[in-house]
């Protein structure tokens, strides 16, 4: 193969490979592995990008407008998780079957959540 040849050949897989690289690094850093709330407290998950799914406990909600942050606790039956927001509380928090958090736990056993889903009961549903 002649040099010229060679050196369009680099030059036309180095975009591919950095494209390729570049998305690799955009895959890893959005994982998050999803577990329960009774595996993230038997495990050592500190520091590690979770999701979590469970059932938000009544009278647990305290959310403070000034700052915002919401903190909550959920449940999976079993076990609790304290949960710490910091953002502004959506509408029907109060109204969910179950809430979905990924963040990081920290080292005093709260949940730092970086995004809060809800999973609202259907109004479709018929009644029973």
């Amino acid at each position: 193969m002649s040099k010229r040849k060679l050196k369009i050949l680099l030059f036309s897989l180095l975009p591919l490979l950095l494209l390729g690289f570049l998305a690799f690094r955009a895959f890893e850093n959005s994982a998050a592995y999803y577990y329960t709330i009774s595996e993230v407290q038997a495990k050592e998950v500190l520091e590690q990008k979770l999701r979590v799914k469970g059932q938000l406990v009544e009278d647990s909600v305290f959310y403070d407008a000034t700052l915002p942050l919401l903190v909550f606790r959920l449940t999976d039956g079993d076990a609790y998780i304290e949960a710490s927001y910091p953002g502004v509380l959506p509408d029907n928090f109060h109204h969910s079957e179950e809430v979905i958090i990924e963040g990081t736990l920290d080292s005093q056993g709260e949940f730092q959540v970086s995004k809060l889903m809800l999973q609202c009961p259907s109004k479709y549903e018929g009644e029973e």
